[in-house]
């Protein structure tokens, strides 16, 4: 499916609909959450955001403190025209640990758990919701999938309009989970597709409605390390990683015939975040956790031609994906939990203050995904601007 977020985010944006709790739910659950967030914390100390070109400075490594809950847990946080809408209550516990959260568009997403025993095996759960995120509801999973080990818990796509669980090379599709283990068929990448590798300088693959399947040609002259889970508004495909040392992006514009790799002149690999025909290679050190911002290129004409990298100084970190947002500012999460935007295109970034602690970002079909938001929430948006708390955790 071709990315949609280009033509249809300022519409979906404005079809969710916030609605505010009346004052006796804020009161009833405030204090509860409030005991809950303090445990959270844990004492972190509040951070001194210094701005200076290219990173944030000054308590790096300490997270942001957690926004006042005088109006929790139903309250809004705003900050520089980023905003998170929370919930009329506590989320919901569901068993286990949230590992994936797909949205096929603003209201009907998926979420995948996993409860752990003992850290070797694990029983993982599928939920649904057709109401932006407010409400879920328990799916069966395939038995092959339902119970694995801790190294091998499926991962949550979609594609297309379908959900679909991979592990490995068995891939379950659609509401009745179309079990398949065959390997996958040499294919054009159709709109639907979402790449998929089984680990860094794997094979490229992706998953379709009918199962796995590898494009006509594989990257050359890189190691694939990051796929983006859509297609670009312009019909590309994008993948990312390092090429002999050096962060590197492979672009395909004919579905997987042909691609063209452009390696950067900085060390480790590289994250592809886009919107339009702006295109950013966030270069990134794997070898840190969390791993270390090198630095950004941009790209104004989809990738044709590429900015000088702007080197980021000192440990600056990022949790998880960039995201574009439709004002021109590029926004990300530090591996200590603070919000930053660049308002050039990366050269440099300050803090947004007073919005949660957040601790990875990610790309999805229909919009972004907020993980490990103030340790027990996950939230949802369109367009990085606007986020909603989901009903669950």
């Amino acid at each position: 499916m071709p990315d949609q977020l280009g033509t249809r985010l300022r519409a979906e944006r404005d079809r969710l609909d916030i609605d505010q709790p009346p004052l006796t739910a804020i009161t009833a659950r405030a204090a509860a959450l409030r005991r809950r967030r303090r445990l959270a914390q844990g004492g972190a100390a509040a951070a001194v955001a210094v701005v200076i070109a290219g990173v944030v400075a000054g308590g790096g490594d300490e997270p942001p403190p957690q926004p006042a809950a005088s109006t929790d847990p139903a309250g809004v946080w705003t900050a520089e025209n980023v905003t998170v809408n929370g919930l009329p209550h506590l989320p919901t516990d569901l068993p286990g640990t949230v590992r994936d959260v797909e949205f096929v568009d603003a209201e009907r997403g998926y979420l995948l758990t996993a409860e752990c025993e003992g850290g070797s095996t694990c029983t993982n759960r599928v939920y649904a919701t057709v109401d932006g995120g407010r409400t879920w509801a328990l799916r069966p999973v395939p038995a092959e999938l339902g119970s694995t080990g801790a190294g091998s818990v499926p991962v949550l796509t979609v594609t297309g309009s379908q959900v679909a669980l991979v592990a490995g090379s068995t891939v379950a599709v659609g509401d009745s989970w179309q079990l398949s283990s065959a390997s996958p068929a040499t294919a054009p990448l159709p709109g639907t597709a979402h790449l998929y590798s089984r680990g860094c300088g794997q094979p490229l693959l992706a998953v379709t409605p009918t199962g796995l399947i590898a494009p006509p040609a594989q990257p050359g002259g890189i190691a694939v390390c990051w796929t983006s889970p859509v297609r670009a508004g312009d019909g590309s495909w994008w993948v990312g990683g390092s090429s002999a040392g050096k962060a590197a992006v492979s672009v395909s514009r004919d579905d997987g015939r042909q691609w063209r790799t452009t390696a950067f002149e900085a060390a480790g690999e590289a994250r592809v975040a886009m919107l339009g025909k702006d295109v950013y290679a966030m270069l990134v050190d794997p070898a840190t956790t969390p791993a270390r911002l090198v630095g950004v290129v941009s790209s104004a004409d989809g990738g044709v031609s590429w900015s000088a990298v702007q080197p980021t100084a000192g440990n600056a970190t990022i949790g998880g994906e960039a995201v574009p947002l439709l004002d021109g500012r590029l926004l990300i999460v530090d591996g200590a939990g603070h919000w930053l935007v660049s308002e050039d295109r990366g050269v440099s970034w300050h803090r947004l203050e007073g919005l949660h602690p957040t601790m990875r970002l990610a790309r999805t079909q229909a919009g972004y995904v907020a993980y490990q938001m103030s340790t027990i929430y996950t939230a949802f948006s369109v367009d990085g601007s606007t986020w909603q708390k989901l009903d669950a955790q």
